[in-house]
């Protein structure tokens, strides 16, 4: 009886662990495809915001001490490439911050140049993540940027590049607005 009952215990302890193993695949798969989706919307409502203001425009700052309209949609682009080929990718970029802040100047002040980045850039994460297998998407990273440096998995490093675009599309709205501008209709996914 003892016997039966430490089989009849391993067993479900296996299916247990089988299920749980299934379980987390279907929701790392979930992710990949929901945030794919995402990511995809995310473009749209990016580029109906650079569309929204004129490229006469694009140079406005509310105050010195802020990026120009242009400035906050190429850094939001050029971050989220550098982000992806660094953190997701794991690629060698040598990242010269001054350089960074010069082409961001450049692109950011033509509206042409900006939309083109912005697809580039989205373009480029969507197609990382579309490559990824559920056990890519849970490698980790030691994420540099961050003064504490934490270790994330590159699920995570993906959700930090949507917060990214949403804190830098969500300024650039803002200025939208100051120079009476209709910003588009907010798009929650």
């Amino acid at each position: 009886m003892k016997k039966s009952t430490t089989y009849f215990f391993i067993a479900v302890v296996t299916l247990g662990l089988v299920a749980f193993s299934n379980l987390k695949s279907n929701v790392n798969s979930e992710f990949k495809s929901s945030f794919t989706e995402t990511l995809k919307n995310a473009k749209a409502y990016t580029l109906e915001v650079a569309e929204k203001m004129p490229a006469s425009d694009y140079t406005f700052r509310p105050h010195d001490s802020v990026r120009t309209f242009g400035e906050q949609l190429a850094h939001l682009s050029m971050s989220s490439s550098l982000l992806n080929k660094m953190f997701i990718k794991g690629e060698q970029v040598n990242f010269d911050p001054a350089e960074g802040e010069k082409m961001m100047k450049m692109v950011g002040a033509s509206k042409d140049e900006t939309i083109k980045v912005i697809n580039e850039s989205f373009d480029e994460v969507i197609a990382t993540i579309e490559s990824m297998s559920e056990e890519d998407l849970q490698a980790t990273f030691i994420f540099g940027f961050a003064p504490n440096k934490p270790e994330l998995t590159k699920e995570q490093g993906f959700l930090f590049i949507r917060d990214h675009i949403t804190h830098h599309r969500a300024q650039a709205i803002t200025y939208l607005r100051m120079k009476d501008h209709d910003a588009p209709q907010y798009r929650p996914f």
